[in-house]
C-alpha cells in the first residue's frame, strides 16, 4: 500500500510540473496566456503591413491572434502598458521605451520612409529645398520619425526653424505640428500653412483628390544630406522579449508577413477596398500609393540593425544606441 501511495504521489507531482510548465508565461508571448496574442498597429501605412494577416492568419503557430488598428496618437500606450504582445510603431519611440525598460525587442522594420512634403499646384511639380525657404510648414509627428526627419533635413541644409511666425524670413521656415495628415491638410486649406509633411497613403490621396500636385520626396532629401544609399527605418515591429525567443512562432509570423506583403504589392488596385472592409473603416489606399508605402516586414539582419542604430544615433541625441539592448 505504501508503494502504491508513493507512486501515486510521484505521478501527481509530475503531472503538476507539466501543467505548470504549460501555463508558465515564459513559454509563450509573455502575457500569461498560452494561446492568445494581440498585435496593435496605427492607422495608415503601418496597418498595411498586416493587411492579409487580419483575415488569413487568425492563428499563427497555435496562437490565436487578435489584430487591433488604433489611432496613431494612441499607439505608444500599447507598448508602454505591456498589455500588447506585438506593436508596430515609430522606431524612435519604440526604441526609447525599450531604453526605459519595456520588455520588447525590435525584430523588423514594417515600413521604411514614406514621407512627402506636399502643396497645392495645378500641375505636377517637384519641390526643392529652396522652395520651402520662407514658408510655413505643417508637419505630422513632432516627436516621431516625420518630425525628426524633417528637422534633420532642414538643419543639414542650413535652414533654421523659427518659433514665431513673425520672425519668418526668406532664409528660414516656420513649423506647426499637426496630429495627423488630415489636420495638416486643414492647416494648408485654411491658409495657415503653405506646405504639409505627411506620410503615405495621405500624400497620394491628397494629390489625387485635392490637387496637392507639388511634392518633395523626403526620402531622397534624407539620403542627400545623410550620405545614406538606403532608406531610413520609419515604423518597427516590436515583439515581447519572451515571444521573440519562440522560434516556431517567429518563423511562422515572418512567413505570414511575407505572404501579406506579396499580395499587397501585387494587387494595388484591390488594396483600398480590402483594407476598408477588413482592417479599418477609414482606410484610404489609392493604387499609386502602394509602391510608395515602402513595406519591408523582413527579419532584421546585421546590416539592417546597423542602419537602425545609425538612424537613431543621428536622430536622437544623448544616447549611445549601441549600448541599448534593442534586438532579439
Amino acid at each position: 500500500m505504501k508503494k502504491i501511495l508513493t507512486v501515486a504521489m510521484l505521478l501527481i507531482m509530475v503531472t503538476s510540473v507539466f501543467a505548470f510548465t504549460a501555463c508558465n508565461p515564459d513559454n509563450n508571448g509573455g502575457n500569461g496566456d498560452d494561446v492568445n496574442l494581440t498585435l496593435a498597429a496605427p492607422e495608415g501605412t503601418p496597418a498595411l503591413a498586416i493587411a492579409k494577416l487580419v483575415t488569413n492568419n487568425t492563428v499563427i503557430a497555435n496562437f490565436n491572434m487578435t489584430y487591433n488598428v488604433v489611432n496613431a496618437s494612441n499607439i505608444g500606450t500599447e507598448m508602454s502598458g505591456g498589455e500588447t504582445d506585438i506593436v508596430i510603431m515609430p522606431v524612435n519611440a519604440g526604441a526609447s521605451l525599450i531604453k526605459q525598460g519595456a520588455k520588447y525587442k525590435l525584430v523588423s522594420i514594417a515600413v521604411k520612409g514614406s514621407l512627402y512634403l506636399v502643396g497645392k499646384s495645378d500641375t505636377d511639380k517637384t519641390l526643392t529645398i529652396d522652395d520651402i525657404k520662407g514658408k510655413r510648414i505643417a508637419c505630422i509627428g513632432q516627436q516621431g520619425v516625420p518630425g525628426l526627419v524633417f528637422r534633420y533635413v532642414v538643419a543639414q541644409n542650413g535652414i533654421s526653424i523659427v518659433n514665431n511666425v513673425d520672425n519668418l524670413t526668406a532664409d528660414n521656415v516656420y513649423v506647426t505640428y499637426a496630429g495627423d495628415g488630415t489636420a495638416a491638410k486643414q492647416l494648408v486649406e485654411s491658409g495657415s500653412a503653405d506646405f504639409a509633411v505627411v506620410g503615405e497613403p495621405a500624400a497620394t490621396a491628397f494629390k489625387v483628390n485635392f490637387g496637392y500636385k507639388a511634392q518633395m520626396d523626403m526620402q531622397a532629401e534624407y539620403a542627400a544630406v545623410s550620405g545614406s544609399v538606403n532608406n531610413y527605418p520609419q515604423a518597427g515591429i516590436f515583439v515581447k522579449s519572451t515571444l521573440a525567443e519562440n522560434e516556431e512562432f517567429m518563423t511562422a509570423f515572418f512567413e505570414a508577413l511575407a505572404e501579406s506583403k506579396t499580395w499587397v504589392t501585387s494587387n494595388p488596385t484591390e488594396v483600398g477596398a480590402y483594407m476598408k472592409e477588413n482592417v479599418y473603416e477609414s482606410a484610404a489606399f489609392p493604387a499609386p500609393s502602394i509602391p510608395r508605402c515602402n513595406l519591408d516586414c523582413t527579419k532584421l539582419n546585421d546590416g539592417s540593425k546597423a542602419e537602425v542604430l545609425a538612424f537613431l544615433n543621428a536622430m536622437v541625441s544623448g544616447t549611445d544606441w549601441t549600448q541599448v539592448d534593442l534586438f532579439a
